[in-house]
């Protein structure tokens, strides 16, 4: 199932504001248990920090895209393409957290 972001997503656009940047954590599986994908991931443009986890996902991504929803979609997207990866569930951040990513990518 491929999910778009329009205006109602938080860090989006909306009612002719300037786009302002998205900032959210994607949830990654992989098609082997215990993949190791952080390192690809940390390789696309737009993700601030990705680990390798344990459970029913096998990375957390956080991503920050500036601009429209299109964008971030995008980053998405690229996420998916990745070798092994079956599954990437986005979570955008209800309220963004700028000095967080701030810090991660300093």
């Amino acid at each position: 199932m491929k999910t778009t972001y329009g205006s109602d997503t938080p860090g989006s656009a909306t009612h002719g504001e300037e786009s302002e940047a998205m900032t959210a954590y994607v949830l990654v599986q992989t098609d082997t248990q215990g993949g190791r994908i952080a390192n690809l991931l940390r390789r696309v443009p737009g993700i601030v920090f990705a680990e390798d986890v344990r459970g029913p996902y096998d990375a957390l991504a956080l991503v920050r895209a500036e601009g429209s929803g299109d964008t971030f979609q995008a980053i998405v997207d690229q996420i998916r393409t990745l070798p092994g990866v079956i599954h990437a569930l986005a979570a955008p951040l209800a309220r963004e957290t700028v000095e967080l990513v701030r810090n991660t990518a300093a």
